[in-house]
């Protein structure tokens, strides 16, 4: 068995409220082991021995089941956190404003081409392909940009929920720790 990251999309905005206390009941509900949660946006760390696909859709049609929640879900290893922390390519600004970068996890690697996203980054934001996601750089925060998730959806045609630099670090933290030996 090996432990995962189940990041759910849009879980906590908008009106779509989702307990964590629940989540952890559904994970186990669906057949997951030990499932911890993480903050209130949407995360959890939990033990499956399924193929990643498996795994995303018994987790939503858990979720879509039991709380009447319709979210994608991204899965990720402790190995492809790791690999997205590495190849970071703002790492002075993960050091110095962690809650303005952030990884955006998508359904499938980004374009290396990125120029129809930059030319709409109209408040001086950044981004970067990595492996399965994108790294947007706000210098002004999330909040005020034009550059949201739902226009990065359409621009590169894919699925994606984001975490700031400060998330991922703890998602791989908590991947690594007492229950990571799966």
């Amino acid at each position: 068995m090996r432990r995962v990251a189940g990041l759910l999309r849009a879980i906590n905005v908008g009106g779509r409220q989702l307990r964590m206390a629940d989540l952890k009941r559904i994970t186990v509900s669906a057949g997951f082991d030990a499932p911890e949660t993480l903050l209130a946006s949407g995360n959890v760390i939990f033990g499956t021995s399924l193929p990643d696909p498996e795994t995303v859709e018994r987790l939503a049609a858990a979720i879509l089941a039991q709380a009447g929640i319709q979210t994608d879900v991204f899965v990720r290893d402790a190995a492809q956190i790791h690999e997205v922390i590495v190849a970071n390519p703002f790492p002075r600004e993960a050091l110095e404003a962690p809650s303005h970068l952030m990884a955006m996890v998508l359904s499938a690697d980004p374009p290396d081409d990125l120029g129809a996203l930059a030319a709409a980054c109209g408040g001086g934001e950044q981004v970067g392909a990595g492996p399965g996601c994108l790294y947007i750089h706000y210098p002004a925060g999330a909040g005020t940009s034009k550059l949201t998730n739902a226009l990065i959806e359409r621009r590169l045609n894919l699925r994606g929920t984001a975490r700031n630099w400060n998330t991922v670090g703890k998602i791989a933290a908590q991947l690594a720790g007492p229950g990571a030996g799966g």
